[in-house]
């Protein structure tokens, strides 16, 4: 979305990358790569380290703030830091944040796997600069100077919060502050 107006309001912008041979590698590559990427990502800060934490702590804010920034942070070493400054990290911190709250909210990773793959996919594949983390035969190549503009906040301000009501009325989504800051109680154990 945010690729697509910024195309719309500066076409200037970008040029066009697209060259059949390598996209189709790309392509290939990306879709088999990528999602080994973003799942051992989210098994690792949703799965075993929020669990861990979890069980840890007895709480559900606790993993939620910790993973959350933490995954953010795993993100400072990215070139898109150095060019744009650490104003950059709200997008990434906030991707925590969103993702944490769709694996808290469906109790399981399976939206947040899905979504992932599709964002990075995205990424590799749709448009590429030459300052990014993700350098690729892509469709677009980004020609501006980077600088630091609502484009970044608008994933964080607006998509991802549309995007967490279309998935509340979706799947009936409740109980949301026991969800994501709840104590965790320890399941008791029944003899039969």
């Amino acid at each position: 979305i945010t690729t697509y107006i910024g195309y719309v309001i500066a076409p200037d912008d970008y040029e066009i990358n697209f060259q059949l041979q390598p996209f189709l590698i790309l392509a290939i590559m990306a879709l088999i790569l990528v999602p080994i990427q973003t799942s051992f990502e989210e098994y690792f800060f949703r799965g075993y380290l929020m669990q861990g934490l979890g069980i840890a702590t007895k709480t559900k804010w606790i993993p939620f703030v910790i993973t959350s920034v933490t995954f953010g942070l795993m993100h400072i070493a990215n070139p898109e830091v150095s060019k744009l400054g650490p104003i950059i990290m709200i997008y990434y911190i906030g991707t925590g944040f969103f993702l944490a709250i769709m694996t808290l909210m469906d109790e399981g990773l399976e939206l947040a796997l899905g979504f992932h793959a599709a964002n990075n996919l995205v990424t590799a594949m749709l448009v590429t600069s030459t300052w990014t983390a993700f350098q690729t035969d892509s469709v677009l190549l980004y020609t501006a100077e980077p600088e630091v503009n609502l484009e970044i906040l608008f994933p964080v301000l607006i998509i991802f919060p549309a995007f967490l009501f279309i998935l509340t009325k979706k799947y009936k989504w409740s109980g949301w502050k026991d969800k994501l800051f709840g104590k965790i109680e320890p399941e008791l154990q029944t003899e039969e």
